[in-house]
């Protein structure tokens, strides 16, 4: 398809992502690869495009959605506060596969946090979301590139199959190595709670915080 373009994952050409960038901040949408499955990326803080990935989804609006940053200050600029707990799993755990869900700066829009007021954000260990953060210059949506209830795609041309000419863009950096997503846990209230086991166990995280896990 027209929309698809190859990227290296290790050496990603700044030209393609900057015309990914580019669509990002125009309010467009892309798929593109994690160090797990694909996501579908977005503009945070840009309302109309988050809310087109929920109908390209077909995403219940009250569920939020996940987001990707590129370093700790601009994790720290969506959230109310960083606890220690969130510390001590950040050092062990980011970049990489852990999807923290913090208290939501009011800067945030509730398309992103629904009801609750919290969101999911992780530091990925990709170097194509890192350095597309980079030129894009804002944290971007990572919500998986499949319709609700469908499959974790883990190539490009799944994505497509998804999606078509819907999206802007498509960046093909090939078959991801893993076809299950981050682990998602809670910090709210200084508590510990796992909401997704995903590719980081569930025992490797009590091992870091001495089996202190709200059940």
């Amino acid at each position: 398809m027209k929309n698809i373009l190859k990227i290296n994952p290790e050496k990603p050409d700044i030209n393609l992502l900057q015309k990914a960038a580019g669509i990002l901040k125009d309010g467009g949408i892309i798929g593109y690869p994690t160090e797990t499955i694909y996501g579908l990326g977005a503009d945070v803080f840009n309302d109309e495009a988050v809310e087109k990935i929920y109908r390209l989804k077909g995403r219940d609006k009250n569920k939020p959605i996940l987001i990707i940053a590129a370093s700790l200050d601009q994790v720290k600029e969506l959230i109310v506060s960083f606890p220690e707990k969130a510390v001590v799993l950040t050092q062990e755990f980011w970049p990489g596969p852990l999807t923290i869900v913090f208290d939501a700066s009011p800067r945030l829009n509730k398309s992103i946090t629904g009801k609750q007021q919290t969101v999911g954000i992780r530091i990925p260990n990709n170097q194509i979301c890192l350095e597309l953060i980079k030129f894009a210059g804002v944290p971007i949506t990572s919500t998986s590139a499949n319709l609700t209830g469908n499959k974790n795609p883990v190539t490009a041309r799944e994505v497509a199959e998804n999606f078509g000419d819907r999206l802007n863009l498509i960046l093909d950096g090939g078959q991801s190595n893993s076809a299950t997503p981050s682990t998602v846990i809670s910090v709210i209230n200084n508590g510990i709670k796992i909401i997704r086991e995903g590719a980081i166990s569930k025992f490797s995280i009590m091992k870091i915080l001495g089996n202190k896990i709200d059940e």
